[in-house]
């Protein structure tokens, strides 16, 4: 091979590299905006949720419960609870959990966008239980979109 035959790939390489750069910077911020607000949106969703609990006010759940379709709970030191219910259920199964117990901080640890519209949210709750004992838990969430607003469709108290 000599030296000519050596340099005629490299432009053809440098120009396919920068095509592939340009085509991933022209979709990528589209994409991001996207996960940037899902990630808002459940961030925002998840504040609410955790003052509603913090200030003992169930119904400040309200805005976050799902006008359409079912939550899921899996709930052990909040409840115990599973399964699927429906907005007033969840409603008042927290008005009693906070007749009894009270949840005392939140801490949101990460917000996860899927492809699937949804958003999961990881956070640590410190909770005092209706035994009166002081626990912190993991908690999992899942918020999706409905209408303009976020809206839990799970929650569920990790092992």
């Amino acid at each position: 091979m000599n030296h000519r035959t050596r340099r005629r790939p490299a432009p053809r390489v440098a120009a396919l590299g920068i095509i592939v750069v340009a085509c991933l910077l022209a979709l990528a911020p589209a994409g991001w905006a996207e996960d940037d607000g899902a990630a808002d949106g459940a961030r925002r969703a998840t504040r609410a949720f955790a003052e509603a609990l913090t200030r003992g006010d169930a119904s400040g759940l309200r805005p976050l419960l799902p006008e359409r379709g079912k939550i899921q709970l899996h709930l052990e030191r909040l409840g115990p609870e599973e399964g699927f219910f429906s907005a007033g259920q969840v409603e008042a199964l927290f008005s009693d959990f906070l007749s009894q117990g009270a949840v005392r901080a939140f801490d949101l640890v990460r917000v996860e966008p899927d492809a699937n519209g949804l958003a999961l949210v990881h956070g640590k709750a410190v909770i005092i239980d209706r035994q009166g004992r002081s626990a912190r838990i993991d908690l999992h969430l899942a918020f999706e979109p409905e209408d303009s607003r976020w809206v839990l469709r799970e929650l569920r108290e990790a092992p």
